[in-house]
């Protein structure tokens, strides 16, 4: 008997909180940040009276035609919406309003997993508009208590193929997914408000898939998959058939819990939304503009063609401009993208300048400042320590030219003992070699505090390190 296959595979569904100002089907308030009174959001269509009619969120389809640009998907101009059927008390109407396979607003497209080997890739299926349903609240007593603000809510469903095979994968689609809508600001994404929430399926060794439902943490995703897939492979080495159903994560087991056999599509008993007629959106498609930092991949490839791949320490300058990605900060990547264009600027000095220094810093210095700082520090007419202090104080408001002339009169005696000192513990050897007779290195460290601050005084420098010899 040949061995058993223990092939993983594994897809997701992210369901997608849109930040429209108003609900996907009506004008009630769109509280994605969940900060209002629990179901003072509400009106009669998010809450399915009869007689009420359902009209399509200009603004939840134009972030979908961004997103679908992103990963891209083809677009399809006359997107359909459904009705899927089904009873659950967050769902007040009966069914929920979606887009069902084809009629979809978007088809196909990729994610790329790294920034620097795109062909590691996962394909996505659809991409579909949808509504949310009420948030559901268990108390300590037990009882489920229902809020009508979340219902409504516009949601991107996204559908991916079951191109992962590891934990690692899944992570790293997350975490550049989640990247990409922050950094497009369609969306917050944040997985603790369930603005950001991920069905997981999952197979092992050909058998059907098993679907873990509303994880809402990329740790708990995580948890959960390397308990399910070794969940299965143990029940696949026992010769026994995993059978298509649905489970939930118990965070404080820290296992997979069925909760009922997986609905087919059947089930649901999908039709067209009699209420909402076909959309056109190939003028809107044609109106929509991408925002300037949309594709955060294409983005990193423009920023990276300004170093050559030949120059040294090139990976160093991937590596930076990535770490700059994903910390998802808008205004820190456009200040940083801005400053590259101009061609006096190094981008690679200044990427080292911003990933060590100004990202830790409170707010972002004048860029016109930050630029003449980097172009000096690129000829070698500042000390390090001086470029850290120079940063700090132009930020509190202080103007660089200033800074200079203060710099150009020479430093104290006391700044200049510092100066000294931090070059002779860079050279600790040839100190030695000093203190052992060898007089002449005294200009080796004179040479080296000019270099740190041209305007040191050789006279001052020399009696400074015979003091600190005799010591």
């Amino acid at each position: 008997m040949g061995e058993v296959s223990m092939e993983v595979k594994i897809g997701l569904e992210i369901h997608l909180q849109l930040k429209t100002n108003s609900k996907m089907f009506c004008r009630c308030k769109n509280d994605y940040q969940v900060q209002d009174d629990p179901n003072t959001n509400i009106c009669p269509v998010c809450l399915g009276y009869p007689g009420t009619l359902p009209v399509t969120n200009r603004r939840a389809v134009e972030y979908a035609i961004r997103l679908a640009r992103v990963l891209h998907s083809e677009i399809n101009p006359n997107p359909v919406f459904y009705r899927k059927n089904y009873f659950y008390p967050d769902l007040p109407k009966g069914y929920q309003i979606t887009q069902y396979n084809e009629a979809a607003i978007a088809q196909g497209g990729y994610l790329p997993l790294d920034f620097k080997n795109r062909d590691r890739k996962v394909r996505i299926r659809r991409l579909s508009l949808e509504e949310d349903t009420a948030r559901s609240i268990q108390t300590d007593e037990g009882e489920v208590l229902l809020d009508f603000n979340r219902a409504g809510i516009p949601l991107i469903e996204i559908v991916t193929e079951p191109d992962m095979h590891t934990v690692e994968d899944v992570r790293k689609f997350l975490e550049n997914l989640r990247m990409v809508v922050q950094l497009m600001d369609i969306s917050d994404a944040d997985m603790e408000k369930g603005q950001f929430r991920v069905d997981i399926n999952v197979s092992v060794g050909g058998g059907e898939r098993v679907e873990i439902k509303n994880v809402n943490s990329i740790r708990d995703v995580v948890e959960a998959l390397k308990y399910e897939i070794n969940r299965q492979k143990e029940e696949v080495r026992k010769g026994n058939v995993i059978k298509q159903h649905t489970r939930r994560w118990d965070d404080y087991e820290k296992r997979t819990i069925p909760m009922r056999r997986k609905e087919t599509e059947d089930d649901y008993r999908y039709f067209p939304e009699p209420d909402i007629p076909v959309l056109s959106i190939a003028p809107l498609m044609d109106e929509v503009e991408s925002g300037d930092l949309d594709d955060p991949f294409a983005l990193f490839d423009a920023m990276a063609a300004k170093v050559s791949p030949e120059r040294e320490g090139y990976e160093n300058y991937l590596n930076n401009l990535e770490i700059l990605m994903r910390d998802r900060d808008r205004e820190a990547i456009r200040f940083f993208r801005d400053a590259i264009e101009d061609e006096e600027v190094d981008p690679m000095v200044a990427s080292k300048w911003m990933i060590n220094q100004v990202r830790n810093m409170d707010a972002l210095p004048p860029l016109d400042q930050f630029k003449k700082l980097m172009v000096m520090v690129q000829r070698e007419k500042l000390p390090a320590h001086k470029v850290k202090d120079f940063l700090k104080r132009i930020i509190e408001g202080a103007i660089l030219e200033e800074l200079l002339k203060d710099l150009e009169s020479g430093p104290s005696d006391e700044e200049l003992e510092i100066i000294v000192r931090a070059v002779i513990a860079e050279h600790p050897d040839e100190f030695e070699r000093l203190k052992g007779g060898k007089k002449g290195l005294i200009g080796f460290f004179i040479g080296r505090v000019k270099k740190q601050n041209p305007q040191a005084d050789p006279g001052k420098v020399r009696t400074i390190i015979e003091k600190i010899v005799e010591e």
